[in-house]
């Protein structure tokens, strides 16, 4: 449990410092890179393994293209009229996971497990499309953008429980190593295309953000360890938002609605099911 608590902790903290440096109106691109350079370096920095074997190589390899490629597309999707359903798409992705873990891994959460996940799942729409989308409507064009955002994201969730599934524990830090160099030379190729910006300030989130980015997939992981990923997944998304909607309320006033703490207690009560 406490590596469940130390990843929700993460991923709010993740959040949070996106949300400051959008605020900030940082270039997007180079935060990207520098955070994923810095968390590639966290990474190896703990590795004490001589040899890495090829899956580890593999999925480090696959996953860092599709972490890049989620990133990319969420900076595209932050244009859209209303943000907030950018960010439904984003907490509601974890269904990929989820799912992949029940059907393509063969998990059998407990049914008050089960309960909890549902629970958490649940509190995910509420609390993500609390601030509203502003009446916006989505076009055409935007539709393909967020099904995309949707199973990239998805998709990056589950390469943390696709290489746990591998066994190969000593190799964990080589992997997020490999994982989150990957993402950082593929950032680099994006920021050297469309920006070529970069100042102190990018510097100065990127970095940190980077380390926290690290922690949260490392803890993911190894929360894997001791709960099936039908849990953990909804649970650290649902919590992560819990997390960052009182972070946001309390940093710049953005106070949940009606929605919002409807959210927080299903999600409350998701974690009590999950600590039965």
């Amino acid at each position: 449990m406490i590596a469940l608590a130390l990843a929700v902790l993460c991923t709010s903290c993740f959040s949070l410092i996106v949300r400051h440096s959008q605020r900030a109106g940082q270039s997007q691109l180079a935060v990207m890179g520098l955070n994923y350079v810095a968390a590639s370096v966290a990474a190896f920095a703990l590795s004490h393994s001589g040899h890495v074997s090829p899956p580890t190589w593999q999925i480090g390899v696959i996953g860092g293209v599709i972490y890049a490629t989620t990133y990319l597309i969420l900076i595209q999707s932050l244009d859209l009229k209303g943000v907030a359903i950018a960010n439904a798409i984003t907490r509601l992705s974890v269904l990929i996971p989820v799912l992949g873990s029940i059907f393509i891994f063969g998990e059998q959460p407990r049914p008050i497990e089960s309960a909890g996940a549902l629970l958490a799942i649940g509190a995910m729409p509420l609390l993500s499309l609390d601030r509203g989308v502003g009446g916006a409507r989505l076009t055409h064009r935007q539709v393909p953008l967020l099904l995309a955002l949707f199973v990239a994201n998805g998709s990056c969730l589950l390469t943390n429980k696709w290489f746990h599934a591998t066994g190969l524990i000593a190799e964990r830090p080589a992997f997020l190593g490999i994982l989150f160099g990957t993402a950082a030379l593929v950032s680099l190729v994006a920021w050297l295309l469309r920006c070529r910006r970069l100042g102190w300030r990018e510097v100065a989130t990127g970095m940190p953000l980077g380390v926290i980015n690290f922690g949260t997939s490392y803890m993911i992981i190894a929360a894997l360890d001791s709960l099936p990923g039908a849990v953990v997944f909804p649970v650290t998304a649902a919590l992560g938002l819990v997390f960052t909607t009182g972070g946001a309320a309390w940093l710049w006033r953005e106070v949940p609605g009606r929605l919002g703490r409807a959210g927080l207690a299903v999600a409350l009560a998701a974690v009590v099911l999950i600590n039965l």
